[in-house]
C-alpha cells in the first residue's frame, strides 16, 4: 500500500516561488545595506577627523599658537619639501592628544596581504578604496603608515608652484585668511572626483579645526591641485572649477 503524501509539504513549483520571493527581497535589501554600511564609514571617518581636529588645536595652544610642525604631508612622501630633520608626521605630532597609529607597519618592503583595521588616522573607506589610475595605492598607503589622511604641508600658489615661504606646517594659527575654508587635511584617495574616499566626497578637516564633507567637482583632478590654496592667502580657489 503507497502512503498517502502529507498535506503540509512543499511542492517543487512551491519550493521554487519561495526561493524567487526571498532572492527579489535579497535584491532590495542588499543595496540598502551596502548604502547604509558606507554612511556608517563616512561617518566613522568623519568623527576621527573630529578628534584630530582638536588635538591639532590642542598641539597648537602648547606650541605658541603655531600649527604642527610635519615633516611634510606624510610619510610616503619620504624627505620632499622637508622642514624637519628628524620623522616627523602628523601621526606622531599629535599621538600624545590621541593615540599611537596601531596600524603603523614594522616591514615596508612586504606586499600588503590583508586591509588594516579602522583608526583615527584609518578610514575604513579610504584604505579599501580603488583607483585604477593610481596603481600603487596599497603601497602608498603602506608607505604612508597607513595614514587615509594627508596634512597640507605646503600649497600650490595661483601661479602653480608650491608655496614654501609660508607652509602650512608650523604657521601661526592666526596667520590663515578664512579659517573656516581653508583645509588642514583631506583624505586618501583624492585624484579623480568619482574615486575619492566616499564615492564623490572627501571629508575634510579646516583651519578653525572643524570637520565636513565636500563634494567633488566632475572638472578635477587630484583635490590638492585645486583647493590647497584656499582659505590660506584669499577667497579664491587654486585651481578653476566650480567654487565652494
Amino acid at each position: 500500500m503507497t502512503p498517502s503524501r502529507s498535506q503540509d509539504a512543499f511542492t517543487l513549483i512551491e519550493l521554487l516561488v519561495v526561493i524567487a520571493i526571498i532572492a527579489i527581497l535579497a535584491g532590495m535589501l542588499l543595496p540598502a545595506l551596502g548604502r547604509a554600511k558606507s554612511k556608517a564609514h563616512e561617518v566613522y571617518c568623519l568623527n576621527s577627523l573630529k578628534q584630530v581636529g582638536l588635538a591639532t588645536s590642542l598641539y597648537s595652544a602648547d606650541a605658541n599658537e603655531r600649527l604642527p610642525l610635519v615633516q611634510n604631508w606624510g610619510r610616503a612622501w619620504r624627505t620632499d619639501h622637508a622642514l624637519r630633520t628628524d620623522s616627523k608626521w602628523l601621526p606622531e605630532l599629535l599621538e600624545r592628544y590621541l593615540a599611537r597609529n596601531s596600524n603603523k607597519p614594522s616591514n615596508y618592503t612586504t606586499r600588503v596581504t590583508s586591509t588594516p583595521r579602522p583608526g583615527i588616522f584609518t578610514c575604513p573607506s579610504g584604505i579599501k578604496a580603488k583607483d585604477a589610475s593610481i596603481g600603487m595605492l596599497n603601497n602608498l598607503l603602506r608607505d604612508n603608515d597607513h595614514v587615509t589622511y594627508i596634512w597640507n604641508h605646503i600649497y600650490l600658489t595661483k601661479s602653480g608652484g608650491y608655496e614654501t615661504q609660508r607652509p602650512v606646517s608650523g604657521r601661526r594659527e592666526s596667520d590663515v585668511f578664512s579659517p573656516t575654508r581653508a583645509v588642514l587635511l583631506w583624505e586618501i584617495p583624492y585624484w579623480n572626483w568619482d574615486k575619492s574616499a566616499h564615492g564623490t566626497r572627501l571629508n575634510l578637516v579646516f583651519a578653525d579645526n572643524h570637520a565636513g564633507p565636500e563634494k567633488r567637482m566632475k572638472d578635477e583632478y587630484d583635490w590638492w591641485a585645486y583647493h590647497s590654496r584656499r582659505g590660506w592667502e584669499d577667497a579664491d580657489l587654486t585651481g578653476n572649477t566650480v567654487k565652494q
